[in-house]
């Protein structure tokens, strides 16, 4: 019964201690909203220098079997 007591009034202090924690005001302010914006169709149409992706198509060489 003794250990039930102890437990219960640390879970109360823990719970006590959260909840102060949470409602405490912290002195800090969110930052307002930024102004800058990206605009994709227009980071699309200015990209330059971008790399190149070059693919080998081997699907006639191994695909099709020939009967012989």
């Amino acid at each position: 019964m003794r250990k039930a007591n102890l437990f219960a009034a640390a879970a109360a202090a823990l719970i006590l201690a959260c909840v102060w924690g949470w409602a405490s005001p912290t002195g800090t302010k969110a930052a307002p909203p930024t102004t800058a914006q990206i605009d994709p169709f227009e980071a699309m149409v200015n990209a330059k220098s971008l790399p190149s992706s070059h693919y080998d198509d081997f699907s006639l060489v191994f695909g099709v079997k020939s009967d012989q």
